[in-house]
């Protein structure tokens, strides 16, 4: 854990990226996020016509990492947000994935949001196959894609970043999770993440977009505003990074490299798992602390009254973590129950 905390440290003094303390609509929420890259559009949300962009992969059922970044969607709603999440259906396919099976899984993602608590009239829930205005935006913006000549943000080159790569090396070739399998496919699915991103501020429909994912996406903020740039597309672009959750065996939670707590386990043995993870010495160690967090309902006011049982140890943070074993093996009940 104390590595990741330092991938943190890293990752904001190598990009010029802020803290999020200091933005008043943002308080309750500041434990969620790690970063803000664009801190004035991000700090003027709720005065100005502002879109939440999200989303998460069809690889395979949510994780606790999953849910983090859903009850994050949620939470931006209910600060007075508009929240796009997206449902990327369309990747799996350049792995090989069965259409059936990647159609039958959005749908279960979409239940599943909704009964957390998404409110599609809020901005919108939706995946990336069905929204047919946003690949033509994709297609007119194609001709302006060089990612060769921009200059985006890179990585810091941390302990935890390396730690993460190498878990994806490990990871198992030849599965429909697999990355994309050609240049073109790799192209296409950049094109169309762009168009995700963009085609509200094309469209006019908004002024500013904040690209909200977790910290080990953050290139894809500034990666949107050159992309931006080159369409000559009006709007401003802003990036709000959530924390990420260890993955209790791996060095993060993924749905790609079968790392941390999926919600298709058994709902015991979810709750087997995050009581009985690694504790580490303190907040900062921890991992069922850093899953409260970002996955869960739990406030900047709870979380700092959370940490300060995590940091004694003792009968109260014992109880908060059997109470937190509890939800999640509740959210695994949730999730069986969308295949219904």
């Amino acid at each position: 854990m104390s590595r990741l905390a330092d991938h943190y440290e890293a990752v904001r003094a190598h990009n010029g990226y802020d803290r999020v303390a200091g933005i008043d609509w943002l308080a309750p929420l500041e434990r969620r996020f790690v970063a803000v890259d664009g801190r004035e559009t991000v700090a003027a949300a709720r005065e100005r016509p502002t879109l939440v962009c999200m989303g998460a992969g069809m690889t395979g059922p949510p994780h606790l990492g999953t849910v983090g970044q859903l009850l994050t969607g949620v939470a931006l709603q209910e600060a007075g947000l508009d929240v796009q999440f997206v449902l990327a259906d369309l990747e799996p396919y350049h792995g090989g994935a069965d259409r059936e099976r990647v159609r039958r899984l959005a749908e279960r993602y979409r239940a599943f949001a909704l009964d957390l608590g998404f409110v599609p009239d809020r901005g919108t829930l939706r995946t990336q196959s069905e929204a047919r205005d946003v690949m033509a935006t994709g297609h007119r913006l194609a001709r302006y894609y060089a990612p060769d000549e921009w200059d985006g943000a890179d990585d810091p080159g941390t302990a935890w970043s390396e730690a993460v790569a190498e878990a994806y090396d490990r990871g198992r070739p030849g599965d429909d999770r697999a990355a994309p399998t050609s240049e073109a496919a790799d192209a296409h699915s950049a094109v169309l993440h762009g168009a995700d991103f963009l085609h509200p501020l094309a469209e006019g429909s908004y002024e500013q977009v904040v690209v909200a994912l977790g910290v080990d996406e953050h290139g894809l903020t500034p990666w949107t505003r050159e992309f931006r740039d080159a369409a000559s597309v009006s709007g401003r672009v802003a990036g709000l990074h959530t924390r990420m959750i260890p993955g209790f065996d791996g060095p993060k939670m993924s749905k790609s490299i079968d790392a941390g707590v999926s919600l298709a386990a058994d709902p015991e043995r979810v709750r087997e798992r995050v009581a009985t993870a690694p504790d580490g010495g303190g907040p900062s160690e921890s991992a069922v602390f850093a899953a409260m967090c970002l996955a869960s309902r739990y406030d900047a006011d709870d979380l700092a009254e959370l940490a300060t049982d995590c940091e004694a140890g003792g009968e109260a943070w014992a109880a908060a973590r059997a109470e937190y074993a509890d939800e999640a093996a509740a959210l695994a009940r949730r999730w069986r129950a969308t295949a219904d």
